[in-house]
């Protein structure tokens, strides 16, 4: 008998300790034809986060070898899109952001700093030097983020941005803090207001410097909040 993954999240992990799984990969050509920008929100245990890492194992141009080991036996193993392996992802996970109100913008800044470090490693062939050099100069994350996200799309490349429990930190803090810090987040000039600012405006751009999103989390509040309703 298979085991059961209870409390794990990981696709790949899952595939690779031979644990039960209900096959979710029949929704790919439904979501790929769904939009480019999606936002899903579900309850807390209801596998959002297990869907994410199975979109990231899938369209990851850097896992193309690893496809047959990942999903031989599913839906979508039999019926691949022509966008298998197609894109560079970009992955938030923003229930790693601390919700202490004193230190919960120092902890966003250098966990996006962090993610932007090892995308850059990770897909470091597709770079030419001189993009390293001009990253190198930008001295925050939203600075270091939209230089990628400007690079990609005049480059001609493929991102996938993939946000897991992007209101995890904002809910923790309006329930324990209250209202007045949750808005200085994401109201005016609150940094995470402008980090979502900066993605509408990828979007928004002729060169396109994000060609999909998919976004997951338990309640539409923070995403109305800090975008005036986009993508919802």
């Amino acid at each position: 008998m298979k085991p059961i993954p209870y409390g794990l999240s990981s696709y790949k992990e899952i595939q690779q300790k031979g644990s039960y799984y209900v096959d979710k990969t029949q929704y790919i050509p439904q979501i790929e034809t769904a939009g480019s920008f999606l936002f899903l929100i579900r309850p807390r245990r209801f596998g959002k986060s297990s869907l994410l890492t199975m979109l990231e194992c899938y369209y990851d141009i850097a896992r193309a070898d690893e496809f047959e080991a990942l999903f031989a036996g599913t839906y979508i193993h039999e019926h691949p899109t022509p966008e298998k392996n197609a894109y560079l992802i970009l992955k938030f996970n923003f229930s790693k952001v601390t919700s202490n109100i004193d230190e919960v913008e120092a902890s966003f800044q250098e966990y996006i700093d962090g993610c932007l470090f090892f995308f850059c490693e990770k897909y470091r062939h597709l770079f030419e030097d001189r993009y390293i050099s001009m990253m190198e100069t930008k001295k925050t994350p939203h600075g270091k983020l939209e230089f990628l996200l400007t690079y990609i799309g005049r480059k001609g490349l493929k991102l996938y941005l993939l946000i897991d429990e992007y209101d995890n930190f904002t809910n923790t803090i309006l329930s324990t803090a209250g209202q007045k810090p949750y808005q200085e987040l994401t109201h005016g000039a609150g940094f995470f207001r402008f980090f979502f600012s900066l993605l509408k405006g990828a979007v928004d751009e002729a060169d396109v410097g994000i060609s999909r999103m998919f976004i997951t989390g338990v309640s539409p509040v923070t995403m109305d909040d800090v975008t005036s309703g986009f993508n919802i």
